[in-house]
């Protein structure tokens, strides 16, 4: 936002219609309870959208505040999201996103690239790997 010459009332206009977009498309895709509000110690941090689909659990979306990451969260965060599925768990990620390292050393692979978009899934969930089963 820091690039185009808005004043802050126009700024945080465009920043609200962006996310009621993206949560309207989100919620009319996937159940409405797959939305939940990051907190830490009391403060929200972060969004998480995340739903168990037929034969997977699928992160829509996870954004945490710039000033709080690089400090583990998204990390105890996706662990937990392993250890509780019973099922693959998949993620689209930009192929420049900066957590596919993260991602990668929590055992993600890509298993479709679209080029731009590659979606990445998880099979060592709980306490099996499901790579074992198929």
């Amino acid at each position: 936002m820091a690039l185009v010459p808005w004043n802050d009332e126009q700024k945080n206009a465009f920043i609200k219609f962006q996310f009621e977009a993206q949560h309207q498309h989100y919620t009319s895709k996937y159940p409405p309870d797959s939305f939940k509000i990051i907190e830490l110690e009391g403060e929200r941090v972060g969004r998480l959208y995340l739903s168990e689909l037929a034969d997977e659990v699928r992160i829509i979306d996870l954004t945490i505040l710039p000033e709080r990451r690089g400090k583990g969260l998204g990390k105890r965060i996706i662990t937990d999201i392993l250890k509780q599925a019973t099922k693959p768990v998949r993620i689209y990620l930009e192929s420049f996103n900066r957590s596919v390292g993260l991602f990668n050393e929590l055992g993600f692979e890509i298993i479709d690239d679209e080029g731009v978009y590659q979606l990445w899934e998880c099979r060592r969930i709980g306490t099996r790997d499901l790579t074992a089963t198929v």
